[in-house]
C-alpha cells in the first residue's frame, strides 16, 4: 500500500524548471531513497510534500488523501528534517524540545531519551553555539518527537562526522523495525542510499529516470563482454555499450535477463558476464540519461 503518491509534479523558478513531470510512490513501511545530482529537484519535491511550497503543478496524495493549499492536517503525521533548517537559536536544546512538545501535544519523552543516549547532544547549551551537525541532529529530535508515520529527511548526514553518520543509520534501522515508520530521504551520496534504502528513485533534471527496488536492480544489472559472430550482428537498442577492439562491452541496467536472452538470440557470443556495483549502475544510468 502506498503511503505517498506524487503525480506529474512541475515547479519552475523563473525560467528554471526544478520539476518537469516528476512522479513516484512510497510504500508503507519502506525506506525510499531519492537520489540525484545537485539541482535535480530533490529538495523542491520534499518541500512540496511537507506543504512548504504550495504553488506547483501535479498532485500529491498522502495517507490516501490529496493535499491542497491550506490543508495541513496531514502534516501532524509527518516528521521533516530539512536540508536548511531554521531553529530558534536563542533557545537551549531542552527549551526547543519542550516548546515543540507543547506545540504538537506530544512530549516524546521516551524517543528523546533514546536519541540522547545515542547522540548525547549538549541540550543545556543555547542552539546558537551548536555546530551544523548538532543542529541537524536536533532537527531529527524534533521530527521524531511526535512519533510520525512518515519521516522525511533531506540530506540527513550533511555536517555529520563518519562516526555519528554510522550511528544515525543504525538508529534509523532500529527505529523503523520497532515503529514501522515509513522513511523518504534524499541524498547524492550513493553509499548512503545503498546502505539504508530498500527502494530508490532516480531524479535528474526534474524527471524520474528510474524507480526500482535496490536488490532487484542490482540482481538484474550486469556488464556483458561479447563478441560478434558476424558483421551484421545488431546490438539491442535498449542497452549501453562501448566497442573495444574485437569485443563489445554492454551494460544492462535493470534488464540483464532480457539483454542476455536477446544476445543469445542474435549473432553474439557472451565471453563474460560481470555483476555491476550500485555505484556503477547509477553512474552508467545517469550518463545514459543526460
Amino acid at each position: 500500500m502506498n503511503i505517498l503518491k506524487c503525480e506529474n509534479l512541475t515547479k519552475s523558478y523563473g525560467n528554471v524548471k526544478a520539476l518537469n513531470g516528476f512522479s513516484f510512490t512510497v510504500s508503507r513501511g519502506s525506506i525510499t531513497g531519492l537520489l540525484g545530482p545537485n539541482g535535480a529537484g530533490k529538495t523542491t519535491t520534499l518541500k512540496i510534500i511537507n506543504g512548504l511550497i504550495t504553488k506547483y503543478g501535479g498532485e500529491v496524495e498522502i495517507f490516501g488523501e490529496k493535499i491542497s493549499p491550506g490543508n495541513f492536517s496531514y502534516r501532524r503525521k509527518i516528521g521533516f528534517v530539512p536540508e536548511d533548517f531554521s531553529l530558534y537559536e536563542y533557545m537551549r536544546g531542552t527549551e526547543i524540545i519542550e516548546f515543540n512538545g507543547e506545540l504538537t501535544g506530544k512530549s516524546g519523552e521516551k524517543i528523546i531519551e533514546n536519541l540522547q543516549n545515542t547522540f548525547k547532544l549538549p541540550l543545556e547549551r543555547k542552539i546558537a553555539t551548536y555546530s551544523r551537525g548538532m543542529k541537524k541532529l536536533l532537527s531529527l529530535y524534533l521530527a521524531l518527537q511526535t512519533n510520525p508515520e512518515l519521516l522525511v529527511l533531506d540530506e540527513p548526514t550533511d555536517g555529520l562526522d563518519p562516526i555519528i553518520r554510522s550511528k544515525l543509520f543504525d538508529f534509523i534501522f532500529d527505529y523503523v523495525s520497532r515503529f514501522k515508520t515509513t522513511i523518504l530521504f534524499s541524498s547524492h551520496i550513493l553509499s548512503e542510499i545503498e546502505r539504508i534504502s530498500d527502494r530508490v528513485v532516480f531524479i535528474k533534471n526534474g524527471k524520474r529516470i528510474l524507480e526500482e527496488d535496490i536488490d532487484s536492480l542490482k540482481e538484474n544489472s550486469a556488464l556483458f563482454v561479447v563478441k560478434a559472430k558476424s558483421e551484421n550482428a545488431e546490438i539491442p537498442d535498449f542497452v549501453i555499450y562501448e566497442k573495444k577492439d574485437d569485443f563489445i562491452e554492454i551494460r544492462a541496467i535493470g534488464n540483464a535477463k532480457e539483454t542476455e536472452e536477446k544476445l543469445l538470440e542474435t549473432n553474439f557470443e557472451i565471453i563474460e558476464k560481470i555483476p555491476l556495483t550500485f555505484e556503477e549502475i547509477v553512474v552508467n544510468y545517469m550518463e545514459a540519461h543526460k
